[in-house]
């Protein structure tokens, strides 16, 4: 049975406040479906504290477990594969043959919103600029857009350094990736036509009168 994604996603300020990083990483796939982990490492006395909170970030999804290695404590959250679209702020598509049929290309489009949760101290406020977190997705093809500016767009892969003084981003990337499926049949198909149309020609040729 798949999940269903919540509807936003909200990091709270505090797991930011107190993580050395906290990343966000999203896989699509070519039918739309994806994977989702979270990741945040932290000092090992907030072992617990750093469950809890990607626990609230992470509502519904599955627990990848915390490692603690000497003074450092990992949380991980994720998802089983699932259909990325299936949440009301998350746009995940694909624009193949079916609706471009002139196109030998498919292109995925993927957009999320994303909200930090803020308790309003004045702690926060002043740590909100210096707060930061990376967010990360790979699409089933050539990345050839993103929103906003990528510091790192790499083959399929793009990922943002985001800080935290502000209340809510939206992301949003374009890929394509080239039929070779539907390029392989054309080939074959013209390949079959022209072998037809010389056979017929040869076959012409040779039922042709000559001239004595």
């Amino acid at each position: 049975m798949r999940l269903r994604m919540p509807l936003l996603l909200t990091i709270p300020f505090v797991l930011l406040l107190n993580s050395d990083r906290v990343m966000v990483s999203t896989t699509m796939y070519g039918d739309t479906s994806g994977v989702r982990v979270v990741r945040a490492t932290a000092d090992s006395s907030l072992a617990s504290e750093i469950q809890r909170w990607t626990r609230e970030m992470t509502r519904g999804w599955n627990n990848a477990g915390a490692h603690t290695t000497g003074d450092s404590t990992t949380a991980a959250r994720s998802v089983q594969r699932n259909s990325l679209g299936a949440a009301d702020d998350v746009e995940a598509t694909a624009l193949d043959i079916v609706q471009h049929p002139l196109s030998l290309v498919t292109t995925y489009q993927w957009r999320e919103r994303i909200r930090i949760e803020f308790l309003g101290n004045d702690k926060e406020r002043a740590a909100a600029p210096l707060s930061s977190f990376e967010y990360r997705v790979t699409m089933p093809g050539t990345i050839r857009t993103v929103s906003p500016v990528s510091q790192n767009v790499s083959g399929r892969t793009a990922t943002w350094a985001l800080t935290a003084d502000r209340e809510e981003y939206t992301i949003s990337a374009t890929a394509t990736a080239v039929r070779w499926d539907v390029i392989v049949i054309l080939v074959y198909v013209l390949g079959y036509l022209t072998y037809r149309a010389s056979s017929f020609l040869v076959r012409r040729a040779r039922l042709r009168p000559r001239k004595i």
